[in-house]
């Protein structure tokens, strides 16, 4: 660890296990959350393709293990209900693939608004270490006043350097949520569509 870091105090501690967590996080969905882990181009393409029977849909999503994939297989195994309780299933299924989807992202939320209160932690702790010793010493040493200062910004400084980057990855995420879920909609309703209107 460098020597800032244990200068810091002991609000680093749990700012590097945020840290740690985040970075966590953010490289699991950012990996999860590729467009052709969630949506297969392959099977995209076959829905956007007219002539393509249902069967031949069918056969082609039962090898696929993308989320599209599920969806689809989950409309043909409900083929034979009417098509509003299908809708049902499908809506169903999709609230338990979005909730999948956003694994991890509360505890990434969670991260950028402790780490500014952690860093406002370790600013308060070294503002008082440094009262303490001005009380028990008195002004007449400089380093002691700013060690006690440099421990208090430096907390703050890592909070935010935490904090700032967890947001922003939260924000992306969420927004690449989004995307995807509105993508997976079009398609599984274009299905819907081509089963019960065959």
């Amino acid at each position: 660890m460098p020597e800032w870091f244990f200068r810091g105090g002991i609000a680093m501690w749990p700012l590097l296990v945020c840290s740690i967590a985040g970075v966590a996080i953010i490289l699991e969905r950012t990996w999860a959350l590729q467009r052709r882990r969630v949506i297969s181009p392959a099977l995209a393409a076959a829905v956007d393709n007219q002539p393509m029977t249902s069967e031949q849909l069918q056969a082609l999503s039962q090898v696929d293990t993308t989320v599209l994939g599920k969806l689809i297989q989950a409309v043909f195994a409900h083929a034979s209900l009417p098509k509003t309780e299908n809708v049902e299933a499908m809506q169903a299924l999709a609230r338990q693939v979005v909730g999948r989807m956003e694994r991890g992202l509360t505890t990434l939320s969670l991260i950028a608004e402790l780490g500014p209160l952690l860093g406002l932690l370790g600013t308060v702790i070294g503002m008082v270490k440094l009262f303490q010793d001005v009380a028990q010493k008195g002004l007449g040493d400089p380093a002691m006043i700013s060690r006690g200062i440099y421990e208090a910004l430096t907390a703050t400084m890592t909070g935010l350097g935490i904090a700032i980057p967890a947001l922003i990855a939260y924000m992306y995420l969420r927004r690449r949520i989004e995307v995807l879920v509105l993508e997976l909609e079009r398609y599984t309703n274009e299905v819907l569509t081509r089963l019960y209107r065959s």
